[in-house]
């Protein structure tokens, strides 16, 4: 068994921004991902501690209350667009699913919502591309739609796993203050 994370502790507290800086495969990822607990386990093992989000374990939280967390209380921003979009849907069908799911949404009110998200992510004539699939799409601007769909749900906590790899240098530096 190989050691990845060790000795750990982390607070976010409302309105605060924390960033993990590492160098590659020091954990930075894996931490991101065990918040959540979508490492499968095993491999994933967690040793001691805990996770906790509004005082309650995430650690030993049962499957449906995780649910209840994941993509609603607290949301994720992969670090690959193209894992985590469905080649064989549309966007509109994809970010629908989001509202639908976490929100309860009607397609109608749900589509509003989705054009203005896309709007605040820079997703140029957001109506017009709602019927394309990733692959239509520039790597900056499936990185735009997987910010969009982690925002859509308004998440108590944002998590972001390099968010803005995909996207130009100019973009880059305006890119978090949009998900804020």
């Amino acid at each position: 068994m190989r050691t990845v994370v060790n000795d750990i502790s982390l607070q976010v507290d409302a309105g605060e921004t924390l960033a993990l800086v590492g160098e590659s495969g020091s954990g930075k990822s894996v931490t991101a991902l065990s918040i959540l607990r979508l490492l499968p386990s095993p491999p994933a093992v967690y040793l001691a501690g805990d996770i906790r989000f509004h005082g309650e374990s995430l650690l030993h939280a049962s499957e449906q209350t995780l649910r209840g967390v994941r993509g609603n209380k607290i949301a994720m921003i992969f670090q690959e667009p193209m894992v985590s979009l469905n080649p064989l849907h549309t966007l509109e069908k994809q970010l629908y699913e989001v509202l639908s799911l976490h929100r309860g949404m009607r397609r109608e009110a749900a589509r509003a919502e989705i054009l203005s998200c896309l709007d605040r992510v820079g997703i140029r004539q957001a109506a017009k591309r709602l019927s394309d699939y990733p692959h239509q799409l520039s790597g900056g601007e499936r990185q735009r739609v997987m910010i969009a769909m982690a925002l859509l749900t308004h998440p108590e906590l944002l998590i972001a796993d390099e968010p803005t790899t995909a996207l130009d240098v100019s973009v880059q530096a305006q890119n978090p203050a949009t998900a804020a």
